[in-house]
């Protein structure tokens, strides 16, 4: 990637006002602010380079940020700012006089999806395309349990309910108001769900509930269906997941589009339209759960 801002010299600019030669118009400069320095975001940020038709000018690592991050990336002045991360997000919803754009996000707090200037691509993949993958690596099952906490997951939530409608699902929710609450709720679902489907709900997810969940799914012979392969890797069988790469392109192609015309474009804000399914081979032997042929052709097998 090329994070240098090309220049024209004075020199060249003279010949091309004496000649007449239109000046070709600089393309916009985004600030990028990150949660971390690892493989995901850089794979992400090279997407975003290549649809978004800007200029990446500096990035920043939160992480080593000690300063507060608006106050730096207005001093920056540059016209816009992707935040990489949930927590890149939070320290940027300050700056609302130029777009901002996010990706590699999971379940959003208010008010982010409020502010006007806002616009970016969720990682978690919508709702209804999760449940097709239910039924798909699970036909029998009829029940879906999931723990969520409005104040992260509410629209997630509630678009699953529209669409397990019609679609001969049930969909039985709980809510959580802190990780406390995450083992006295497993407790309830006992023998109610065919399915555990995880959230990335920032109020849900710990180390400490992940082990509960597969804690439960053991005991109790239920599956999980999650969002992120370490947790595959961990002991849910079944995940749909996001390439960041593309995840970046798609968020850029949006960017692209704002940047042209602020004034004129409305915020965007959507999820992400690929998606690889993973399963675990070993923890479906271990659970006695039978995965069709046909799933398992277009599925990467995770051991």
């Amino acid at each position: 990637m090329n994070f240098k801002v090309r220049l024209i010299t004075p020199v060249i600019f003279l010949f091309l006002t004496v000649t007449g030669i239109e000046c070709p118009a600089a393309s916009p400069e985004v600030v990028v602010v990150q949660s971390a320095s690892i493989r995901p975001f850089v794979d992400a940020l090279e997407g975003f380079e290549s649809t978004c038709d800007c200029t990446i000018g500096e990035v920043i690592i939160t992480g080593a940020e000690t300063s507060d991050i608006g106050d730096k990336v207005r001093r920056l002045e540059p016209d816009a700012v992707l935040a990489l991360g949930m927590d890149a997000l939070a320290k940027v919803q300050s700056i609302r006089n130029i777009p901002l754009f996010y990706t590699m996000t999971g379940g959003m707090r208010q008010p982010f999806p409020e502010l006007s200037n806002l616009s970016g691509v969720n990682m978690f993949i919508t709702p209804e395309r999760q449940i097709e993958a239910i039924k798909e690596v699970f036909p029998a099952a009829k029940r879906i349990g999931l723990i969520y906490d409005p104040m992260n997951t509410a629209p997630i939530v509630e678009r699953a309910q529209k669409y397990a409608v019609g679609h001969s699902i049930e969909i039985i929710s709980r809510k959580a108001g802190s990780a406390r609450d995450i083992s006295s709720i497993l407790e309830g679902l006992k023998g109610k769900i065919d399915v555990l489907l995880m959230l990335p709900d920032l109020t849900v997810i710990t180390p400490e509930t992940v082990d509960a969940m597969l804690l439960f799914s053991f005991r109790n012979r239920v599956p999980i269906f999650t969002f992120s392969e370490k947790y595959v890797e961990l002991g849910a069988l079944a995940a749909l997941i996001v390439n960041p790469h593309d995840l970046g392109a798609q968020t850029g192609e949006i960017a692209r589009k704002i940047m042209r015309d602020p004034a004129k474009n409305s915020p965007i804000k959507t999820y992400a339209r690929k998606q690889v399914l993973l399963i675990n081979t070993k923890i479906a032997r271990k659970l006695g759960i039978v995965i069709a042929d046909d799933v398992f052709k277009k599925s990467v097998q995770v051991k």
